[in-house]
């Protein structure tokens, strides 16, 4: 593997940006719907029909980032699924190319 930290840099700034909403705020990790968002994040599993929710009331990515980053370590299933990551990552890097610098 070549640059493994080239595809992670990207992975890290995107969660680092959905993270920072207000730094005093601490998470709901009462909240169930919370759980649920953060075990789909991590997991990919189960996360049918939240995905807004959890970007919207949480301000949580998807799991797409984390999947692929995952499968740079353990190995692709296929060249297809290998480049269904590269063209999820490199939509994740135009939009932080694009975001706004303070």
């Amino acid at each position: 593997m070549k640059r493994p930290l080239a595809i992670f840099i990207p992975l890290f700034l995107c969660c680092a940006a959905a993270g920072t909403a207000t730094a005093a705020e601490q998470p709901p990790f009462d909240d169930p719907m919370f759980r649920r968002c953060v075990t789909w994040l991590m997991t990919g599993e189960r996360g049918a029909f939240i995905d807004n929710l959890c970007l919207e009331e949480f301000d949580l990515p998807s799991p797409s980032m984390f999947i692929c980053a995952r499968k740079v370590r353990l190995g692709f299933k296929s060249k297809t699924d290998q480049a269904a990551c590269v063209i999820v990552l490199e939509e994740e890097i135009k939009k932080i190319r694009a975001g706004y610098v303070k």
